[in-house]
């Protein structure tokens, strides 16, 4: 029996002490030693670092395409996941794939909800509604950052004192924009300057 590992992460933001947000080498990690606990073949993984599983189209994952290619063909017989948001942040793609690679005669193994058989009524009503939340989290999160992103071009306070605009995501005095960059060296090169002079006179 071939088994594959599908390991995602939605981005490869850091820390502020320098460590990744999210780890993908955990995931990799856990399922290996599920794998050896089980008694299954060492897995193969499949990754997919730093890309979202809530994008409209999952065409956007190549490894998760490319294990359905495997899967199609008939070459995986079991897949295993951290849990099912790694699969799909959407229902409706994530419920297709699901009985895709069920119909081709692949196990989908979950470690958080377990063996997934969407062919039974219990199992599908389950893995749907872990689907919808996880949808739903996505969209909750998405809703919450554009609104704040909103909210911070409406701050007067927020407005960069070099370049007149606001920058998201940055405070007004780190502004690295190219117009900002050569204001803030004038600025610097005056502020040297005047303290060089006051010092000589004084």
């Amino acid at each position: 029996m071939k088994v594959a590992g599908y390991i995602r992460v939605s981005d490869q933001k850091l820390k502020t002490d320098g460590e990744r947000r999210q780890d993908i080498d955990r995931q990799r990690d856990k399922i290996i030693k599920f794998c050896e606990s089980m008694k299954w073949n060492k897995p193969e993984f499949y990754s997919d670092d730093g890309i979202s599983a809530y994008k409209e189209d999952y065409n956007s994952r190549p490894n998760f395409l490319k294990m359905l290619h495997e899967i199609r063909a008939r070459r995986i017989q079991r897949i295993i996941v951290e849990d099912l948001t790694r699969w799909s942040r959407r229902i409706e793609d994530g419920l297709k794939t699901v009985r895709e690679a069920t119909e081709s005669g692949c196990t989908i193994t979950s470690m958080a909800e377990g063996e997934i058989q969407v062919t039974l009524p219990e199992s599908w009503f389950k893995t749907a509604i872990a689907f919808l939340l996880a949808e739903w989290s996505s969209k909750s999160t998405s809703y919450k950052v554009q609104s704040g992103m909103e909210r911070r071009l409406n701050d007067k306070s927020k407005i960069c004192k070099f370049c007149g605009i606001v920058h998201l995501g940055r405070h007004p005095d780190s502004c690295m924009c190219k117009s900002c960059k050569k204001k803030k060296g004038r600025s610097k090169s005056l502020s040297k300057y005047t303290s060089k002079k006051i010092a000589n006179n004084s």
